[in-house]
Order: structure tokens, then sequence, then C-alpha cells
């Protein structure tokens, strides 16, 4: 009962959001086309660019941070012998080698964006090519990164993980966590496809339609590329279903 109650709250205030949403877009137009405002997406492209760069600058920076310090406590863990501080040695260890896996993935995204948008920004729009050049300088660098995190992983784990993985690889990586590792591990990736599914893609549906209701252009690519994301991420559910359902 509720569950009930709280999925009848949801939906009601996914309404009401809804409907402010859709009258602030309307009111937002409105206002722009009033005053002749021409919303132009070109002009963000080189701040977007220039951020995305920064977010992988950044990200490198940090991912060294973590690594060092999961290296550092491995140190002190293999020589502390009192058990409590052998506990938190352990804990940091593992917690600082994940923290770079994480930011490692993140500059992976910022540096891939960066790439294409300022790539995009030479080729279509025939501009300045410092960000394009920026950014191949930091593929070098998140390289780089991913040597060391490699180096550190098998110092951590004891575990030899390619530079450019396979999912096989990565499965296998794994399996070699602890029992309760690879439980957490499971549950977070439910959430995450749960959220997936459920909330971020459909949200990005609402996105595409206001950017194409205030620019006036459907986005028709883009809602195609979140559509296909959207079918894939399903479908790829059938072959756990014929392995384990025969």
């Amino acid at each position: 009962m509720k569950k009930n109650k709280k999925g009848g709250l949801l939906f009601l205030m996914s309404v009401v959001f809804g409907g402010f949403l859709g009258g602030f877009v309307g009111m937002f137009k409105a206002a722009t086309e009033s005053h002749e405002i021409i919303l132009d997406v070109k002009v963000l492209i080189p701040w977007i660019s220039a951020i995305c760069l920064l977010i992988g600058f950044i990200s490198i920076l940090l991912t060294f941070n973590f690594l060092k310090k999961s290296r550092k406590f491995h140190s002190l863990y293999q020589e502390e012998m009192d058990d409590d501080l052998n506990e938190t040695y352990y804990v940091q260890m593992y917690r600082n080698l994940e923290f770079g896996t994480i930011t490692s993935n993140i500059t992976s995204v910022a540096i891939l964006l960066a790439l294409v948008i300022s790539g995009s920004e030479v080729i279509v729009l025939d501009v300045s090519r410092i960000t394009f050049s920026l950014s191949f300088m930091e593929l070098v660098l998140f390289l780089q990164s991913q040597k060391y995190l490699s180096k550190t992983i098998a110092i951590v784990r004891q575990f030899d993980l390619a530079l450019f993985s396979t999912p096989k690889d990565v499965l296998n990586y794994i399996n070699s966590y602890d029992e309760g590792e690879r439980q957490a591990n499971l549950e977070q990736s439910f959430r995450i496809l749960f959220q997936l599914n459920q909330y971020v893609l459909p949200i990005l549906y609402v996105f595409l339609f206001i950017i194409s209701f205030l620019i006036g252009e459907i986005q028709l690519l883009a809602l195609l590329l979140v559509g296909a994301i959207h079918v894939y991420i399903n479908v790829m559910q059938l072959p756990m279903v014929k392995r384990y359902f025969k």
C-alpha cells in the first residue's frame, strides 16, 4: 500500500514538474521571439570543448593523485603489523584505487568529447585549432595515466589487466574480487542500468524535445541515437536469458 502511494505521488510530482517545465519553455521561447533573439548553439561549441578539456585535465591530476595514494597505502599495509592500522591501510588502498579508476573513466569521456567537438570546430566551422591540439596533448597524458593505473592494479590487486582490455579481461578482473566486493559491484551495476533505463534516457528524450522546440529544428539524429542506446541495453539482456534459462 505504501509503495503504491509513493509511486502515485512520484507520478503526480512528475506531471506537475512537466507542466511547469512546459510553461517555462513556452514563455522563454515567446520572450526570445519577441526580442528577436536567435538561439545559436554554435556560439556555445568553443566553450563546451574548452570545459571538456579542463575537466579532462583535472581528472588526470586526480587519477595520478588517487593511484599514488593507493600505492602508498599498499606499502604501509605490507609493512604494518598492527591489526587496526592494517585494516585502515587495506581500506584506503582499495578505496583510492577505485577512486582513481573512476576519475580515469571520467577522463576518457571528457577527452573524447573534447576531441570530437574541437575537431568539428576545425572541420565544420573552420575556427582556431588550439583546443584540438591541446586535446591531443591531453590524450597523451591520459594514456600515461592508463599505464600508471594498470601498474597500480598489478601491485595492489595482483592482477595483470591489459591496457586495452576486452570485456572478457574485465570480467576476469571482477572475478578476482572477494565475494563481498563482487556483490557490491553487482548491486551497483544493477542500479546504474535501472536508472539509465528508467530515468536518464527518458529525461534525455524530454531534453531533446525542449532543444528542438527552442531552436526550431528536430534533433532527429540525437533522438535516434538515444533510442538506439535504450533498445540496446534492453536487447543485451537476451544472452543472459538464453544462457541461464535453457
